[in-house]
């Protein structure tokens, strides 16, 4: 074995090392490609020298190389079967390409060379300077390359799995909440509701039915906070299916609207659904449409000042008779337009002079909307106007 390091010109903007196997029995030949390498200006080479296959392949077990020089006709052995055993012996990540080298040209040769996965293939009749560096330069940058996409893909699926690993958990977590506060809310809300109702008793002043009908409030908006979270979490981690089927659009209309007449009354709100006639069905998971209108409603509620006015319309789509479309428009305070591209983040709550909302709820409603809608196959829309109110809206396919 012998080893030589060249280094280029001080002046020159160099790289490297190159670590470079060259595999030749012609001393000739070897000395006459290391004079060649010696006058690359902007690499330098650490080489090491074998003059027989054998002592080739030691070294490549032995050590790390970025390219190997092989001749094509070694001592006992032919160049193509020591190439094959070199791919047998190392993985194809750690495998450095191979530049393979003949005395004389043969196109049969270079074509069986070339689609054995050889990186290069050349003639010493007639090899000049530039057309090995190039050659070993193309090569080391292609595989250095390889290497450095394939080390990146490798992180990026390690931190996937790690996310889903951390989402697999944080929906056991949901689960868990769900289970052990739920269980509990419910029974505590069936009690308020048994008292409120006189079922256990007279309820002896307004105030006391006040106080109930409060409580009763506070154990449904708990109740709807974990139900947002669970959603939330099953949307994340692609668990969360839709039951598709024809759904008659008056009647999920109407259901939708009754959902959030109890929050409008307490503001004094104007409710108005306006549908057109005789619409067709549309192709839609009928619990989860309904819950994209709730949630619809319940913001434009949320952010709309006392005597406002709410219209939820459904009707054709403009020029899509494949289409129905959906909007809820308000009189609220509107967002600011630097804010519009945020309102479907998760937990994202601003008032219209884009301060930060407290005590308004999770933030989470738009977003779930905007998901649910994704998974219907549509794209949740908004527009607004500080000030004037908002306007939300989205269209779902006719059923067939």
């Amino acid at each position: 074995m012998i080893e030589s390091v060249f280094h280029p010109h001080e002046t020159a903007g160099i790289r490297g090392p190159i670590r470079l196997l060259l595999i030749d029995d012609d001393d000739v030949d070897r000395h006459r490609f290391l004079r060649y390498l010696r006058s690359d200006e902007r690499n330098y080479y650490v080489i090491t020298e074998a003059a027989t296959a054998e002592a080739g392949a030691e070294l490549l077990s032995d050590g790390d190389y970025d390219c190997i020089v092989l001749d094509y006709r070694l001592p006992g052995a032919d160049g193509m079967a020591l190439y094959q055993t070199f791919v047998g012996a190392e993985s194809g990540e750690r495998m450095p390409p191979v530049i393979m080298m003949t005395g004389h040209g043969s196109e049969t040769i270079a074509v069986e060379a070339l689609k054995c996965g050889i990186a290069d293939y050349l003639t010493k009749d007639g090899l000049t300077a530039k057309a090995l560096q190039r050659s070993i330069n193309n090569a080391v940058d292609r595989w250095r390359l390889r290497r450095s996409l394939s080390e990146k893909n490798r992180h990026l699926a390690q931190a996937n799995a790690e996310l889903k690993r951390q989402a697999f958990e944080l929906q056991r977590v949901y689960h868990s909440v769900s289970h052990e506060l739920k269980t509990p809310l419910t029974a505590v809300r069936e009690f308020i509701a048994l008292m409120l109702d006189g079922v256990v008793g007279p309820v002896n002043s307004a105030q006391q039915s006040e106080f109930l009908e409060h409580a009763l409030e506070g154990c449904d908006q708990m109740t709807q906070h974990l139900n947002d979270l669970i959603d939330s979490a099953r949307l994340d981690i692609g668990k969360l299916r839709l039951k598709l089927e024809p759904v008659r659009v008056s009647w999920i209309v109407d259901f939708a609207m009754a959902s959030i007449r109890q929050m409008a009354k307490a503001k004094s709100l104007q409710l108005e659904a306006v549908v057109t006639p005789d619409l067709p069905a549309v192709s839609a998971d009928p619990v989860r449409l309904t819950q994209i209108l709730g949630n619809l409603l319940g913001n434009a509620a949320k952010f709309t000042e006392t005597e406002g006015r709410i219209i939820l319309t459904a009707r054709p789509a403009a020029g899509d008779a494949g289409h129905v479309e959906f909007s809820v428009k308000d009189t609220g305070c509107g967002i600011p337009p630097e804010y519009l591209s945020q309102v479907f983040d998760r937990l994202f709550q601003v008032s219209s002079a884009g301060d930060e909302l407290m005590g308004s709820g999770l933030g989470l409603g738009l977003s779930i909307a905007q998901q649910l809608v994704h998974l219907h196959g549509g794209k949740l829309r908004v527009e607004s106007e500080v000030g004037r109110g908002s306007s939300f809206s989205f269209s779902l396919s006719v059923a067939n």
